[in-house]
């Protein structure tokens, strides 16, 4: 019995080095007139490459009384993050990948990509930096593109 619990403990504790799942919080501002929230999970690869699943969500603000919430909109997507250089403490990676969602109850389909910067703290913890450029396809609002910031919690 203790073999087998001990074997138990040693295959969890081999698994747990290797799982390096990463919980992915940000916010920030995209161009038009867009507030952004953006929660996942990031895979990390061998070389500093990773893969995120994510969802977001957002509010394409209109001018005018009681118009705030009326151009929300919701996303989730799958990014594949290719690192471009590395530093001491941070590394910069190019991401892209598919998403779909609805805007204004309208269904799109769009493609992400931007640049990521993650400066790693002594605890594990990342502070990340975000330049995010989306193409949706089927609705009106095509284009966005802008800024977020966030942290990336190890667990």
């Amino acid at each position: 019995m203790k073999k087998i619990l001990f074997s138990l403990l040693c295959a969890i504790v081999s698994i747990g080095a290797f799982a390096q799942g990463k919980l992915t919080v940000n916010a920030g501002f995209l161009f038009p007139s867009t507030l952004n929230a953006t929660a996942g999970y990031e895979h990390s690869f061998t070389y500093g490459n990773a893969v995120e699943v994510f969802g977001e969500i957002g509010d394409h603000w209109k001018s005018g009384e009681g118009q705030f919430w009326k151009g929300y909109y919701w996303d989730g997507g799958i990014l594949y993050k290719h690192r471009l250089a590395r530093y001491k403490n941070g590394m910069l990676r190019f991401r892209f990948g598919p998403e779909f969602g609805a805007v204004e109850r309208k269904f799109f389909v769009g493609l992400e990509a931007g640049f990521e910067y993650n400066y790693v703290f002594q605890n594990g913890w990342e502070f990340s930096l975000i330049q995010k450029n989306n193409v949706n396809f089927v609705h009106g609002d095509t284009f966005r593109n802008g800024l977020l910031i966030g942290l990336k919690i190890p667990f």
